[in-house]
């Protein structure tokens, strides 16, 4: 059953277990000087989930108040079409008398469907920052971060005794995790350039584009110009990451 068919009842059970998982009408609002002073998720990295990968990344969160903090809790994480996941309790680490440095854990695994193809993207961190004299802070877009889909590529078509002038016909395959079934399958309209670095070279030039049909098959004409490697590279989008093919050695 999808997530989001039980959503209200996770944001029921939310305050009886004191974990947020979503964001709901807020019952409190902030009150004080407590301040949220940065949070950092998978140390500002994107997190790229393969389609059978547990995946475990850090929340940090640095919050101040004139009286100290006394720790961050409910909190929780949440995505597009009703994502959520838990964030584990947080370790408040006080780096002065009134600001603390807390960390945390999110985990995911999509075998265990804790996340679906529609639900990477754009997160949130939704949190209440309580202090030691009753202030507190409440955010439910504390933070932002992104989770996308794996990808990869293959490529073939390219002779290793090819000839300068030699025009070659490049295949490749895209493909990027599905968490339906949990293996990569090809995908329609993904961007990808065919590039070329020549021997003793350090950089890739791009020599044709392609966009990927149904099956995530791309195909692109060139010319050898001479001895070198050519590679398919495919930057990705908001909900996927990118890939690169092996190299294809050509002279």
């Amino acid at each position: 059953m999808r997530k989001r068919a039980v959503v209200l009842g996770v944001a029921l059970a939310a305050a009886a277990s004191a974990v947020l998982l979503v964001p709901t009408v807020a019952t409190e609002t902030s009150r004080g000087d407590t301040v949220v002073d940065a949070v950092t998720v998978n140390d500002g990295r994107t997190v790229l989930l393969g389609p059978a990968e547990r995946v475990t990344f850090p929340v940090v969160v640095t919050a101040s108040d004139d009286s100290g903090i006394a720790g961050i809790d409910p909190i929780g994480v949440w995505g597009p079409t009703y994502g959520v996941l838990k964030v584990s309790p947080m370790s408040c680490d006080a780096r002065s008398a009134t600001t603390s440095v807390c960390r945390g854990t999110v985990t995911v695994d999509p075998v265990k469907k804790d996340i679906f193809n529609d639900e990477v993207g754009t997160w949130f961190v939704d949190l209440k920052v309580r202090a030691k004299d009753g202030d507190r802070y409440l955010n439910q877009t504390a933070g932002g971060f992104s989770i996308k889909r794996a990808a990869r590529m293959t490529g073939s078509g390219v002779p290793r005794g090819a000839a300068v002038g030699q025009e070659l016909a490049v295949e490749g395959w895209l493909a990027r995790a599905f968490y339906s079934d949990n293996r990569y399958h090809g995908y329609a309209d993904g961007t990808a350039y065919l590039q070329f670095r020549p021997r003793g070279g350090t950089l890739w030039t791009t020599v044709a584009t392609a966009a990927s049909d149904l099956s995530g098959v791309v195909r692109a004409k060139t010319t050898v110009t001479g001895p070198g490697d050519y590679q398919w590279y495919s930057p990705g989008d908001k909900w996927t990451g990118d890939a690169v093919s092996p190299e294809l050695p050509v002279g």
